[in-house]
């Protein structure tokens, strides 16, 4: 089976930068912020309108993977515009460049450096449109690179009030939206099918920039596979202009390409 090109793009940066290339991330705990809803009933309402504030997102991260079989980081700058174009450039030491993925409203592009690949198609090719086979497409991650937690198309109920537990379900899928009742910041997300979760995401140490809540580290955890993804974020930016040439990429004329149509 084809593996997404976000998949073979993250295990590339993996390979290159493996445990021995790790070096002294600390993460500086985070300012507390202000509450973000006042009662906890309008926190779905109140979710959807603080994403909806965001129309750009500039970022610079340290992009980890932890599983049974590897684990190593890389340098990640994201950059986000509304309403659905995302791009990643990944370095390695030295600010060595490893990789670019650039993701429009219909197609994507994926970038090796290290090899010359270039690989593009739609994001909505059945085989390609994967992360990590599962449920998140590549549309998803759009928002998942921004802490927004997946989303279903139902309707959001609260199941309890005490802990804060939202829950909603999408044909075979149910959705376990964990949320702090004081603060009203969503903590965590989770994906079950049959009665089993096999996809959680993670969100922590918020920070609010120009009226936006942002968790500045993001996990994607694979429970069947035993994998994770996190996200540290060291520097943001939002609603800010972002010049075109910043997420355009330039590619040899000897480049290995495929296209998926």
């Amino acid at each position: 089976m084809i593996r997404s090109g976000f998949t073979c793009f993250v295990l590339l940066l993996v390979g290159l930068l493996l445990a021995g290339c790790s070096s002294g991330f600390k993460k500086a705990p985070a300012p507390p912020v202000e509450p973000m809803i006042t009662a906890l009933e309008d926190w779905p309402e109140v979710y959807r309108r603080n994403f909806e504030k965001l129309n750009s997102f500039k970022g610079k991260a340290r992009l980890s993977i932890e599983s049974a079989e590897f684990s190593g980081h890389v340098s990640v700058f994201t950059y986000w515009m509304r309403p659905d174009k995302l791009y990643l450039k990944a370095e390695g030491l030295f600010g060595l460049d490893i990789g670019k993925i650039f993701m429009g409203k219909d197609r994507f592009i994926v970038y090796y450096q290290h090899n010359n690949h270039f690989v593009s198609g739609s994001i909505d090719d059945p085989y390609l449109n994967r992360f990590w086979e599962t449920n998140i497409t590549l549309k998803e991650l759009r928002h998942a690179i921004l802490g927004y937690a997946l989303q279903s198309d139902g309707p959001l109920y609260l199941e309890d009030s005490i802990n804060g537990i939202f829950t909603s379900r999408d044909d075979e899928l149910e959705y376990r939206y964990i949320v702090n009742p004081g603060s009203g910041l969503l903590e965590t997300c989770e994906v079950s099918r049959d009665g089993r979760v096999f996809i959680r995401q993670d969100f922590k140490n918020y920070r609010v920039f120009d009226g936006v809540f942002v968790p500045t580290l993001v996990q994607v955890t694979l429970l069947d596979q035993k994998e994770r993804v996190s996200i540290f974020y060291k520097d943001i930016d939002v609603n800010v202009p972002i010049d075109p040439s910043e997420y355009t990429i330039e590619i040899s004329s000897k480049v290995e390409q495929l296209n998926v149509n």
